[in-house]
């Protein structure tokens, strides 16, 4: 994430008409990582909520690995995530708390996982994700 830009943002989503994401944002030349929860989308796949952040830390060193562990399973324990992000591969932090998923049919029963990149503020930065796995536990 070294050559972003300020103003970029790239990270991991759960993605569905209610989303959360994990990623990396840039500004003032400082990176943070931040968990933002509350995206939601209308019947009409229309943007009615851009989230808020719940929880974010301060970073360096220009690598991190993200991770969101999602319990799919729609039973009394299920539909929820949680997200992580290590600086050296090996050590994960919880960041943000619980998202609830939700298990309604309006869309698709299930989440589905994203990674993006975008810029707010100019065009020319950029990110390297060299991997992406989706295990079963």
């Amino acid at each position: 994430y070294g050559s972003m830009k300020d103003g970029d943002v790239a990270g991991l989503a759960a993605w569905r008409d209610s989303s959360a994401w994990i990623g990396i944002k840039r500004a003032g030349g400082s990176y943070r990582v931040v968990v933002v929860t509350g995206l939601t989308l209308d019947s009409s796949w229309n943007t009615n909520g851009f989230g808020s952040e719940v929880g974010s830390a301060n970073v360096s060193g220009g690598k991190i690995w993200l991770r969101v562990v999602g319990n799919v399973r729609t039973d009394g324990g299920g539909a929820n995530a949680k997200f992580y992000y290590s600086t050296d591969g090996a050590t994960y932090q919880q960041l943000g708390g619980t998202f609830d998923m939700k298990k309604d049919w309006p869309f698709f029963t299930g989440y589905r996982y994203a990674l993006f990149n975008y810029a707010t503020q100019s065009l020319g930065g950029q990110v390297t994700i060299p991997s992406f796995e989706l295990t079963v536990p």
